[in-house]
């Protein structure tokens, strides 16, 4: 009984409103080329000589990031919502910030893909995370 409450005290994590991670990736013609096929999404604006990237699948960097680095392993996005300011290209370094806005039962983490100092994707992500522990209190009003 001790030794299972040992691993779940060293298996749970306590975040703070305001935990940020942020990584960078350069977009190829291969990840896009890639993902075409994967989806299906064979939409002539994701081919040629300058290709739009994947709104999905600049999504799909984010989920990354939320999955395996804040909140990390164990976390189940149940949704998502995303917005497209501006285009991005193969070849473009994006920039992926995920910072947790809000802790209650569900995270509510906030995201942003920038390229420059133009963001391209940028929204909000509700995920459930057993291992997550707040150490600030709930403020009901900043929902």
């Amino acid at each position: 009984m001790l030794t299972q409450l040992r691993r779940r005290l060293q298996s749970t994590r306590a975040f703070t409103v305001g935990d940020r991670v942020v990584i960078s990736k350069r977009v190829d013609k291969t990840d896009i080329d890639d993902f075409a096929r994967l989806s299906g999404d064979t939409n002539p604006i994701h081919s040629g000589d300058r290709p739009l990237v994947h709104g999905i699948y600049l999504a799909g960097l984010v989920s990354g990031v939320i999955g395996t680095k804040l909140p990390g392993n164990g976390t189940i996005v149940v949704s998502k919502s995303l917005r497209f300011p501006n285009k991005c290209y193969a070849g473009d370094l994006v920039k992926i910030e995920v910072e947790i806005q809000i802790i209650r039962k569900l995270v509510r983490c906030g995201f942003w893909c920038s390229v420059g100092d133009k963001v391209v994707m940028e929204g909000t992500a509700d995920v459930i995370n057993k291992h997550v522990t707040k150490n600030q209190p709930f403020n009901k009003n900043t929902i």
